[in-house]
């Protein structure tokens, strides 16, 4: 009765264990986002018929099912600009997280086209099909001389718009 009852007990035991773990772990894994590759010290480029378009270097670049995220990363995109030829734009940030088109960038972003437009915020986020970048928290920034800072920063690089809210402008005059 005993050898009967101790089978028994190590037959429901043995199924508890084989059956509750493999349950958990599946939950576990699929609440983790475990990156595909990773890149250290990367470099990027994209190219069309004629030019590179895009070159992204990043300290550390990860690559996720839905995602990437780079840190340390710096953008270089051929701006299209009427006045200026070969205009170049320069943007950078601690960490670029890339979803299909949209992209943003948190920490310490400096926005650059060639040496006379310069916008600094903590966060930008940005659509590389309509190439329209917007915010929604405080920026400066300088345009040629003169200086302008805001929140809720609008900037339509292919139709060269720039709006914000609370704005203030100080613009340098020549006599």
């Amino acid at each position: 009765m005993v050898v009967k009852f101790f089978i028994y007990a190590l037959f429901l035991i043995s199924l508890t264990i084989y059956f509750i773990p493999v349950h958990l772990n599946n939950e576990i894994d699929k609440k983790k986002d475990i990156p595909l590759v990773t890149f250290n010290d990367s470099t990027m480029y994209t190219l069309n018929q004629e030019t590179t378009t895009k070159i992204v270097t990043a300290k550390k670049a990860s690559r996720f099912k839905t995602h990437d995220i780079m840190y340390k990363g710096n953008f270089i995109l051929k701006a299209k600009d009427k006045k200026v030829k070969n205009a170049t734009d320069f943007i950078s940030a601690n960490v670029i997280i890339k979803k299909v088109d949209d992209y943003t960038f948190i920490g310490d972003v400096k926005f650059r086209r060639n040496d006379f437009i310069t916008l600094n915020t903590e966060e930008l986020y940005y659509n590389d099909k309509t190439q329209i970048a917007t915010n929604k928290v405080a920026f400066n920034g300088k345009y040629y001389n003169n200086y302008t800072k805001g929140k809720n920063l609008y900037l339509d690089l292919q139709k060269n718009i720039m709006k914000s809210r609370n704005s203030h402008f100080e613009i340098e005059t020549t006599k």
